[in-house]
Order: structure tokens, then sequence, then C-alpha cells
């Protein structure tokens, strides 16, 4: 095979053109070196690429060494017409010997593309292909389509995308020693234990994405979790559709993961206590993402680096967020057929900001305990009736404080927790001149800490001031 190089090309200036179409595409597109243009037709569909290198004379066959070969069925082409125009360019490219890119997402399917895929894949890795990206549509089941070998076993490979293929494991060895990037969709592994198998014959994955067929739970992969212990240099996790076992009747699974930074999961099956252990040997942990989780009732993140959350609930009553000490967003996506009634941030000392969206809640309770800052909230509730913020106070910024508890005087029922009673007691010019921030709540509940503040009768005033229509204003001790 001969090694690529870069066809050379003679400087092409304006006033050597002739034609009128020659003048228009050069005013169009400037005169650029050869190493740019090249670069640029690398992020291009193949198709594109080739229109390119027809507007104007120095494009013109720069397509044909261009490392990448991308090719996407279109909706209204002849699925025939496609396969020949790949066909075509892999002969065009059958002498070169290196391959950073093989990208084929196809629309339609015959009986006879297996064989094509087959072959197309072939010579991909042949050229010692870099990333893979093979996608088929689910219009039409597919069958038959064999990528084990040689994708599976590409030792140059370190991105691999399939999607709606079919992995038969004749019992052959996985080995993907480059291998940093693996997304799986609806990808249908025969047998089904092939997951493990082909997680473990990558030893330098960074990123992972599982995501099976939704159609029955038995379709679901299943994972153990002493697989993913085993990654160790995982630094991206998502799984959709997935079952992690805990290895319960063999020895506890062991290992960390001290670079995973992100996870994403949905409808994942796993029980709490492999969760919590998930969760807790990932000491970088940033962002955590749990979408319709059967354990989502209460979420313990003994995670001393956790950043963001992000909860959808589905069957649940009771939402309870607890030991993120680090956690600085939390976003609440509430589902749920039944009624949510309470949700509780504990601990979470450095909560900033927090998201809640529901298409309907009547009423709820929202309790913040432990944060030191005052949580910017934001609610998407179209049809909230009545609600209870609880939340605890440790701020001296009177103005500050006054601006965020405004947020919340459409509500009708408010409690407040606060720690430190001076920092209700708002000043008296401000009291003078500034709007009370809880001018329309009917009824405002303090709880103190302090035993002196509820005798103080500058907090009363203060009170009376801050929620003047209130109907009843109750001081009461928390420790009494």
């Amino acid at each position: 095979m001969a090694t690529r190089k870069i066809p050379n090309h003679p400087n092409t200036n304006k006033n050597n053109l002739k034609g009128k179409q020659n003048s228009m595409a050069t005013a169009r597109i400037p005169h650029l070196p050869v190493l740019v243009i090249h670069h640029v037709l690398q992020f291009l569909p193949t198709k594109q690429a080739i229109r390119m290198s027809s507007l104007c004379k120095q494009w013109a066959g720069l397509w044909s060494s261009v490392p990448v070969l991308d090719f996407e069925e279109e909706a209204d082409e002849p699925h025939a017409k496609f396969i020949n125009f790949v066909d075509r360019c892999l002969e065009i490219h059958e002498k070169y010997e290196h391959l950073d890119k093989f990208r084929l997402h196809m629309r339609f399917r015959s009986a006879e593309d297996k064989y094509k895929l087959a072959k197309w894949s072939g010579f991909a890795v042949e050229r010692r292909v870099k990333e893979l990206d093979i996608s088929f549509s689910d219009i039409y089941p597919f069958a038959g389509v064999d990528l084990l070998s040689p994708p599976l076993n590409a030792k140059s490979i370190t991105s691999l995308n399939l999607e709606n293929v079919i992995i038969a494991n004749r019992g052959e060895p996985i080995s993907l020693p480059s291998l940093k990037t693996l997304s799986l969709t609806k990808v249908t592994l025969e047998p089904s234990s092939v997951i493990s198998s082909l997680i473990s014959g990558c030893p330098c994955i960074q990123y992972l994405s599982l995501t099976s067929s939704s159609s029955s739970k038995s379709n679901y992969y299943n994972i153990s979790m002493q697989t993913l212990l085993d990654a160790k240099s995982l630094t991206s996790l998502n799984l959709e559709f997935v079952v992690i076992t805990d290895d319960s009747n063999n020895d506890p699974p062991i290992g960390r993961l001290p670079c995973l930074k992100t996870v994403s999961l949905t409808t994942v099956d796993i029980n709490y206590g492999t969760f919590a252990q998930l969760i807790s040997s990932s000491p970088s942990l940033e962002h955590l993402s749990v979408k319709r989780f059967p354990h989502d009732y209460n979420y313990i993140l003994p995670s001393s680096s956790l950043k963001s959350f992000e909860v959808k609930i589905f069957n649940s009553d009771v939402v309870q967020v607890s030991g993120a000490e680090s956690l600085e967003s939390c976003t609440l996506v509430l589902e749920s057929p039944k009624q949510i009634k309470r949700i509780r941030l504990d601990r979470c000392k450095n909560l900033k900001h927090l998201s809640i969206r529901a298409p309907q809640l009547p009423n709820f309770t929202l309790q913040l305990h432990g944060c030191k800052h005052l949580v910017n909230a934001s609610l998407e509730i179209p049809q909230l009736d009545w609600t209870r913020i609880n939340f605890n106070v440790e701020w001296r910024n009177f103005y500050s404080l006054a601006n965020y508890l405004g947020k919340f005087r459409s509500f009708k029922n408010i409690s407040l927790y606060v720690y430190d009673a001076e920092a209700l007691i708002f000043p008296k010019n401000m009291r003078k001149f500034y709007y009370p921030p809880l001018r329309t709540v009917k009824s405002l509940t303090v709880f103190l800490s302090s035993p002196r503040g509820a005798r103080d009768s500058e907090l009363r005033h203060s009170l009376f001031w801050l929620g003047p229509k209130s109907r009843s204003i109750i001081y009461s001790d928390q420790h009494k």
C-alpha cells in the first residue's frame, strides 16, 4: 500500500482563472494553503468534500487524500446509489494505508447490506482506523451482521460507536488496547454476557455509554459492579436501560474509580447498596444525573467532590438528598404519579442553586438545612397552589436577604428555620423605605435556634414588617 500524501497543486491566482464559473468560485473561496484546505475537508462528510473539491482548481482532487471517510444516507437517496457511491470511494482510497475515521450511517437496509458492512468495516480496520462509527436506522429489523471480527480486535481503534447492529461472539477473545471511547446504542449482543468481556477488553477506556433496547427488561444490558470497578481509567459513565449486579453471591466487588467525574444513570436497575458503592468508589465525581431510578426517595451522597446533582423522580412522595457537602447545584424534575409531600436537602453546605421542575405540584414542603449560602431557587411549577419553604438563614447582608425572600412572596405559607435570630432583624431605616419582601404571604412561621431571639421585640417588629399581611406569625424555639 502507498503512504498517504497530500497532492501538490500549483498556486492559483485570480488572474489566471478563466471563465465565469472559476471567477465566481474564486471570489467566494479565498486562496488558502493546501494544508489548510486539507484540514477543512477532514470535517466535512465525504459527499460534501467532493463537492467542495469541484469549486475551484486549487481544491480539485484533494478530497481523495483526506484520511476521513464519512458517509450518511440521505432520506430521498436511492439505496443502490448510496451503496455504489461508498464502493467507489473505497476503491479510490484503496491505495492508502492509513485512515483516521470511518463513519457510516445508513437509513435503509437490504439483505445484501450485511456483506457490504463486513467488507467496509474490514477495509477500515486494515487501514488502522482510529475512529469507527457505524449506525443503522431502526426502521426495520436488522439481523445477521457479525461485527466481532475484525472491528472488536483492532489494535488501532481509539473510538468505537455502534448503533442498531449485532455483535455475535463465538468465544473469541476481545482486545481493544487503544480504545478510549465506547458507545453502544441498541446493539444486540449474542450472547448477552459479551458486554462484560467487551468492557474488560478495553483497559484504557475513559468514556463508556451503553443504551440498550427499552422494549423489555430482558433486553437490558447486564454488567457487574466489579466490571465497572476494573475500568480504572473511566472518566465518564452513561448508562440507560442497564442492570448492574452487586455480585452478592460471590466475593464483594473491590476497587475504585479514581478518574470518574461524570455519571448519568437512566432507568438503571441497581440496588441501593450498589449505587452507594458506585458513589463512594468515585472520589473525583463532580456531576451526577439519576433518572427513573428505583430507589429515588433518599439519596445519601457521601461525596466530597460532587458539585451538581440532577434527579428525575417518577414514583416517590418524599425526596431527600443529604451528605453532599460540596454540592453547588441541584435539579429536581418531578414526574411522579404520587403527590410529592416533602423535598429535603440536608447537610449540603455549599448549595447555591436549586431548580425544581414539575408539570403539576399542588402543594409540598421544601426543606433546606445546613446551607451556608442563600440558595438561588428556580421553581417551574405551573399549577402550584400552596407550598411551605423551610430553610436556614446564615446571612448578614440584609438587602440580599430581602431580595432573596422576595422570590417566594407568591406563596401562601412560608416557614423559616433560623440559626441566628439577628439575621432577621432588619435595620429600621430599611424597614422604613424598603418594600416588605413577603407582603402577600398569608402565614409566616419562624423557628429559632436562639431562645433570646424569640423574646426580642425588635425581632417581632422586623417579622411583622417582613410579612405584613400574615394572619399569624408563630415564634417557636427548636430546642424547647
